[in-house]
C-alpha cells in the first residue's frame, strides 16, 4: 500500500473511532488514541515514511494548537483571572503534583519519571469541562465559573512548562548552555510582545481585505516563527515558535477571524497526534502498566476532585458548590499528554511514561465525562457525607422566622438590580451561594443567608414556605423544579417568580406551577420592542437610556 493509502486509511479509521466517541458523549481524543492503538495492533504505520509522516504531522497539530491558544489567551487574560482562581489554580496544580509524584515514586517509577507523572495528573481539560458545562447549561453558574476560572490558570502553567521543556530540546549538559537558551527565549518573548503592540496589527488590518490571504498569512507566519524560533540559532522548539506566534497577533481585531480559520487546520494535524500516541502504546507491554495506570487513574477521578473540594471549603464555599467544581478535575487534559510527549521527544525521560499517561488519558476522560453529566445526581447521594468541606462560621448567616416577607435567591446582576426595589414591598431576605457576595452583604447589613436554591436543609431556616413572595434568579430548571415540588403541597403558597434559561425550561417550571417564569432574552426583546414601540427611533431618548443603563451598571 502508498503512502497516500495507508494515510486514509489511518484518517478513515481516527474518523469512525471519533464518531462513535462522539456518540457516547465522549471526547473525540479519545476516538483518535484508540485509532493509534488499532494501528499499532495492525502494523498500518509500519512504514518508516508513514511513521515519520504522521508524527511531524502531530507536531504541527501541537504547533498550530499553541497558536490558537496564543491567539486566544492574550496576556492581559492572566491579570483578569480573581483570586478564587488563582488560588484554587496554584493550589490544585502544587498539591496534585506532589501527591502524584509519591504515587508514582511508591509504584517503583524513577524521579524523573515521577515528576513528570506528577505534572501530567495535574492538568484538566479545559476542552472538554468547558463543553460539558455548556451542554448542561452550567457555563454561567458559581461551580462553572470556578472550574473554569482554575483550568484557566492550569493552561497558563502548562505554556509555562511548555517553554521550559523547550530549552532542553538541544542535547546539552551544564548549565551554562541551558541558561544562553533561556536568555534567547526570553528575548524571543520580548521582541513577540513589542510586535504585536503596533506593527502586527496594522500589517494584519491590511490583509483582512481578502480572508483567503489572511488564512495563509496567518498560517505562513505561524510556520515561519516555528521555523525561526526551532533554528540552531534561536534553540526552542516549533512548538513554542506557534505559541509565540499567537501571542503576536492576539491585539490584531482581526485575531478571532484568523482563528476561526486555522481552527480545522489544528484539527486535522492534532488528529495525527493523538494517533501517533496511541501507536506509541505497546500492547505487549500494556500488562506491566495496568497497576499503576490503574492506580494513577483512580487518584485522579477521586484525589484530584477532593483536593479542588478541600481548597474551595477551605476558602468559605458551600459543600455542593464545591464538590461540582471539584468533579470537573477528574480527568487528565490533553496539555498533559502533550507536556509528556515533548519530553519524551527531547529525552527527559522514558518512553513508556507516554504510554501509561495515555492510558489514564483513556480512563479518566471517559469516567470523568460520565461523572461530570450526573455530578447533581452523585451529589444528591453523597452531599450528606460530604459535611467537613464546609468551613462552618466562615459567613455569618441571618434567617427570617416571620411570615410575609420576601425571599430572593441569587444575588447575581439581576437581583442586585431588583433588591432595592423589592425592600419597599416588605422584608427581604437574599440567599445565594457566593462567599464574596455574602460577605459583602453582611458588610451592608443586608438580610442574607449562605446557601443554595437547592439545599432544602435551608427553606426552614429562611421560612420559604410562610414567605408573601419567592424569587429565583438561578437558570437551572431542576433546583427550580425541586423548589416549585417543596412550595407546591402548602394551602398558601408564596407567589413564585422563577428565572429559566429558554422557553423550553420555562415551559416545564410553568407546568410545574410557577407564577411568573423569567426568561431574559424574550424579556429583553420584549423590552426593546416597547421602547420602539413608545419612542420609535428617538436618538436622543436611546442616548439618555444608554447613560442611565451605564450608570446602573457600574
Amino acid at each position: 500500500m502508498t503512502v497516500f493509502g495507508e494515510l486514509a486509511l489511518i484518517l478513515g479509521l481516527a474518523a469512525i473511532l471519533g464518531l462513535a466517541a462522539r456518540a457516547l458523549r465522549q471526547p473525540v481524543i479519545l476516538g483518535y488514541i484508540l485509532a493509534g492503538v488499532l494501528v499499532s495492533i495492525f502494523g498500518l504505520a509500519g512504514r518508516p515514511d508513514v511513521a515519520d509522516l504522521i508524527n511531524l504531522m502531530g507536531r504541527l497539530g501541537v504547533t498550530f494548537l499553541l497558536f490558537l491558544v496564543g491567539m486566544e489567551l492574550p496576556l492581559d487574560d492572566l491579570k483578569k483571572l480573581g483570586k478564587t482562581a488563582l488560588l484554587t489554580g496554584m493550589g490544585q496544580i502544587i498539591i496534585t503534583s506532589v501527591i502524584g509524584y509519591s504515587l508514582a515514586r511508591g509504584l517503583g517509577f524513577g524521579s524523573f519519571e515521577a515528576v513528570y507523572l506528577g505534572i501530567a495528573l495535574t492538568f484538566s481539560s479545559t476542552i472538554v469541562i468547558v463543553r460539558l458545562l455548556s451542554e448542561k447549561g452550567e457555563l454561567q453558574s458559581l461551580h462553572g465559573k470556578l472550574a473554569v476560572g482554575s483550568l484557566l490558570v492550569q493552561d497558563f502553567v502548562a505554556i509555562g512548562i511548555l517553554v521550559a521543556l523547550a530549552g532542553f530540546s538541544q542535547e546539552v549538559a551544564g548549565w551554562r548552555p541551558v541558561a544562553a537558551v533561556i536568555v534567547k527565549g526570553l528575548v524571543a518573548i520580548g521582541v513577540t510582545i513589542g510586535l504585536s503592540g503596533v506593527v502586527l496589527p496594522k500589517l494584519v488590518k491590511f490583509l483582512s481585505d481578502s480572508t483567503e490571504v489572511l488564512f495563509v498569512s496567518s498560517v505562513a507566519w505561524c510556520l515561519g516563527v516555528a521555523a525561526i524560533v526551532a533554528s540552531p540559532a534561536v534553540g526552542l522548539s516549533m512548538e513554542i515558535g506557534g505559541l509565540l506566534a499567537g501571542l503576536a497577533l492576539a491585539n490584531a481585531n482581526q485575531h478571532l477571524q484568523m482563528a476561526a480559520r486555522v481552527k480545522p487546520l489544528r484539527d486535522f494535524f492534532l488528529t495525527l497526534f493523538f494517533v501517533s500516541l496511541g501507536a506509541g502504546i505497546s500492547i505487549g507491554e500494556i500488562g506491566s502498566w495496568l497497576v499503576p495506570a490503574g492506580v494513577l487513574s483512580a487518584y485522579v477521578l477521586v484525589g484530584n476532585p477532593l483536593i479542588m473540594m478541600t481548597i474551595l471549603g477551605a476558602m468559605g464555599y458551600a459543600k455542593r458548590t464545591a464538590f461540582l467544581a471539584g468533579l470537573s478535575m477528574g480527568q487528565i487534559s490533553e496539555f498533559s499528554l502533550i507536556v509528556v510527549a515533548t519530553a519524551v521527544r527531547v529525552g527527559l525521560t522514558d518512553a513508556r511514561i507516554l504510554g501509561v499517561t495515555a492510558v489514564v488519558g483513556i480512563v479518566t476522560m471517559t469516567l470523568g465525562s460520565y461523572m461530570m453529566m450526573s455530578a447533581k445526581y452523585m451529589y444528591a447521594r453523597l452531599g450528606r457525607w460530604l459535611p467537613f468541606w464546609e468551613r462552618k462560621g466562615s459567613v455569618k448567616e441571618f434567617g427570617a422566622k416571620k411570615a410575609g416577607h420576601i425571599v430572593l435567591f441569587g444575588h447575581n446582576r439581576m437581583g442586585e438590580m431588583l433588591r432595592p426595589a423589592l425592600t419597599k414591598l416588605g422584608e427581604v431576605v437574599v440567599v445565594d451561594f457566593n462567599p464574596e457576595v455574602v460577605a459583602n452583604l453582611v458588610r451592608d447589613k443586608v438580610n442574607v443567608v449562605y446557601g443554595d436554591v437547592a439545599d432544602v436543609e435551608i427553606y426552614d431556616e429562611i421560612g420559604v414556605k410562610n414567605a408573601s413572595l419567592v424569587i429565583s434568579t438561578v437558570s437551572d430548571v431542576l433546583d427550580n423544579l425541586q423548589l416549585v415540588r417543596e412550595l407546591n403541597g402548602k394551602s398558601k403558597r408564596p407567589t413564585l417568580i422563577l428565572t429559566a434559561a429558554d422557553g423550553a425550561d420555562a415551559q416545564r417550571l410553568y407546568r410545574a406551577g410557577a407564577d411568573y417564569v423569567l426568561v431574559p432574552h424574550a424579556v429583553g426583546g420584549e423590552y426593546l420592542a416597547h421602547i420602539f414601540t413608545t419612542h420609535g427611533l428617538d436618538k436622543k431618548f436611546l442616548s439618555d437610556l444608554g447613560k442611565r443603563h451605564v450608570e446602573k451598571l457600574q
